[in-house]
């Protein structure tokens, strides 16, 4: 029977996750982003992809034998951190407390375990994905390998490949041979780049059939490049060529995901002071559908009298989330079509603003909507209030809608879920609000269950106001969840300083710069430039 194995590159996410990560430390002075990167990691691949089968690969310390064919194999490569290769026995145990198959040998490079185990298993008829974001496993790529690279969620197919590359899969490690790889010190040929690599395997076929073919060639400087450089070339080759030949487990067995050793994992998270993980284990299965969010609270403002019991409600808020409905994702075209507010998770109101119904050869708005200029000289002194804190998902764009539709410039400290999402969690496939409140057990309605055409501009100011209330409402409710959870966190991780003192002062001017672009000036970047160069090494 058939199964999917996914078959993870250990060392590219430790290195991945403590270079995406600030420097975190726990109470005892020990570094532990790395370790924290990559559970996000695992644990996103467990909750996403519920593999039923799983490995992951380490590199092993020391020379491996490519060192033996060329000793300046890597060389340019830094000594591991010390503040790295402290967390990699955590990183280890934190696999093996969730019972997760580890393969590591002496001398041998995880490529290559991956290469292997891939071969062994692919034979037998399994599907296998390979995480991991290395080109090198591309060449591994065929009907029965694929590739997934969870921070960019990259798919790549032996289609994908073809359309990246230029080559076919099978004709991949030719093609790196000639290029190199100057982050493993691989010599390549000097002179070819992806472009040229592609035609002359592309045209030629193989390594080999370049050579064969050369001195038909026309005289150049790449032709006398691939003279000179032949050896480097085949030497290139047998140092990108993955190593398949060696032992690894080859019963599907071996590769079976038992459930997690709940009492180890905790007891890593504490020591480590994971708080966000500590209460977190065994929440899973409930979080990946979630519960839907209680709209009883939930206000349709249609009246003045309506509106002015908002703001009375919001003269006490210490903190106002807020959320626009619009008829386009581009704020230059965007009209309002709605406004929805919340200030705790007990009651959030939404001002319907331009709902529209149509008729043959006519379009009206929705009855029972109060008008703009109306609504916004009411909301203006609360919106523009330079005391009340305001916080939006992507608060960015509400700052640019009110500001070009209604003329108000929101006030106050501006904080945003995304930033701070971002902040806590940079290797997080996505800043969605949908898959951020998903990951705290709130299932926001999609888009597409409440519009028609989800892609067609305007089309929210088509739905019902009734339907449109509890849509915009939940993104406020949810919202509000995330910054509570987010809060504390950011204190937790050291990123308060950051989000309050970096971030928010600047979310507005970062808005407008990206809504009106900047006025560059020509000779004033030649003068720069001019400078730069002279004073680059060796310029």
């Amino acid at each position: 029977m058939s199964e999917e194995i996914y078959l993870i590159d250990g060392n590219a996410y430790i290195y991945r996750a403590y270079h995406a990560i600030r420097p975190l430390i726990n109470s005892q002075g020990l570094a532990t982003q790395a370790v924290f990167g990559f559970a996000s990691i695992l644990r996103r691949i467990l909750r996403e992809k519920a593999p039923r089968h799983l490995a992951v690969a380490f590199d092993s310390r020391g020379p491996v034998f490519r060192h033996q064919l060329y000793p300046d194999y890597k060389a340019n490569r830094p000594p591991m951190p010390d503040d790295l290769a402290c967390q990699i026995p955590y990183i280890k145990e934190l696999v093996a407390a969730y019972g997760i198959l580890t393969m590591e040998q002496n001398g041998v490079e995880a490529d290559d375990l991956l290469a292997a185990s891939a071969q062994r298993l692919s034979e037998q008829g399994h599907r296998i994905v390979i995480v991991t974001g290395d080109k090198d496993m591309a060449q591994l790529v065929d009907d029965q390998v694929s590739i997934w690279e969870p921070m960019r969620d990259v798919y790549l197919d032996a289609a994908a490949v073809a359309s990246k590359y230029g080559v076919v899969p099978t004709q991949l490690l030719d093609y790196f041979s000639l290029i190199g790889d100057a982050s493993d010190n691989v010599p390549g040929v000097p002179g070819v780049g992806p472009k040229t690599a592609a035609r002359l395997i592309g045209e030629h076929g193989t390594l080999e059939q370049v050579y064969e073919q050369l001195p038909a060639m026309k005289k150049s400087k790449l032709k006398e490049s691939l003279l000179a450089h032949r050896e480097a070339a085949f030497l290139s080759r047998d140092l990108i060529r993955l190593k398949k030949d060696i032992a690894v487990p080859e019963e599907l067995s071996a590769y079976c995901l038992p459930q997690p050793d709940e009492e180890r994992l905790q007891s890593l998270y504490r020591e480590l002071e994971f708080n966000t993980l500590i209460t977190g284990q065994g929440e899973d299965d409930n979080k990946s559908t979630g519960e839907s969010v209680p709209t009883a609270g939930f206000i349709l403002v249609q009246t003045e009298e309506q509106l002015a019991d908002l703001l009375d409600a919001l003269s006490r808020a210490e903190l106002l989330v807020l959320d626009t409905e619009t008829t386009s994702l581009d704020t230059r075209r965007a009209q309002l079509v709605g406004l929805s507010l919340c200030i705790d998770l007990e009651r959030a109101w939404y001002i319907p603003l331009g709902h529209i119904e149509e008729s043959v050869g006519s379009v009206t708005l929705q009855p029972g909507q109060l008008a703009l200029d109306l609504v916004m000289d009411k909301l203006r002194p609360v919106l523009e209030s330079p005391v009340l804190a305001k916080l939006g998902h992507n608060i960015k764009y509400d700052y640019l809608v009110l500001r070009s539709t209604a003329g108000i410039r929101l006030g106050g400290p501006l904080y945003d879920t995304m930033v701070a999402g971002h902040l806590i969690d940079p290797l997080a496939r996505s800043q969605k609000l949908d898959t951020l409140c998903l990951e705290q057990g709130l299932r926001l309605t999609p888009f597409s269950e409440v519009v028609d055409n989800p892609k067609e501009d305007g089309c929210f100011a088509r739905v019902p106001l009734a339907e449109a209330r509890d849509y915009s409402c939940e993104d406020v409710y949810g919202t509000l969840v995330l910054w509570r959870a987010f809060f504390p966190l950011l204190g937790e991780v050291g990123l308060g300083g950051v989000f309050f003192e970096v971030e928010t002062p600047g979310l507005s001017i970062l808005a407008v710069m990206g809504s009106l672009g900047l006025t560059v000036s020509s000779p004033g970047f030649g003068e720069v430039s001019g400078v730069v160069y002279t004073t680059l090494p060796g310029a």
